[in-house]
């Protein structure tokens, strides 16, 4: 087994963090091994994304099932792809300056790739870091946003 953790701190409340988190049509922007995807919502703690990009370099596609938890993050588990089995996700912790965001992948890797394991450790790890930086820009902006949208909602000035 293949496991990689890594996280970063985002400086925007949980339900932020967790709204840019939600919207599973964003995962191609910061999924550094997707280049398209497609989502559909069977209900409303389920979503089912159909993805193609690459991965290692080397063209793929799967089907991924992301339940979300109670933190605000998900779960997700490949229903069809070129590994053996692949579970990952996001956890959110709410800490003081904003939101711990948590990114774990774990892979059941096939007899080639076994032999590659250190080197693909090595280039999940930047990858995941290159994602974990994408979705905190993501979120932050969104945060401001909101923030910037409830002012506007506060102040009214008289025309």
């Amino acid at each position: 087994m293949l496991s990689v953790t890594r996280s970063i701190l985002v400086s925007a409340p949980r339900e932020r963090v967790s709204e840019y988190l939600r919207d599973l049509s964003r995962l191609s922007d910061y999924e550094q091994k997707v280049d398209q995807c497609s989502v559909t919502y069977p209900d409303k703690q389920t979503g089912v994304a159909e993805v193609t990009g690459r991965y290692f370099g080397l063209p793929w596609k799967g089907v991924f099932r992301m339940e979300y938890t109670q933190d605000g993050g998900y779960r997700s588990e490949m229903l069809r792809g070129p590994f053996k089995r692949v579970t990952g996700g996001f956890q959110l912790r709410s800490v003081s300056g904003g939101t711990l965001l948590i990114h774990d992948e774990h892979y059941l890797l096939s007899l080639p790739f076994k032999f590659l394991k250190p080197v693909l450790r090595r280039w999940l790890a930047r990858t995941m870091d290159t994602e974990l930086g994408v979705i905190k820009e993501g979120a932050e902006s969104l945060h401001r946003r909101r923030c910037l949208d409830d002012i506007d909602r506060d102040v009214r000035i008289p025309a």
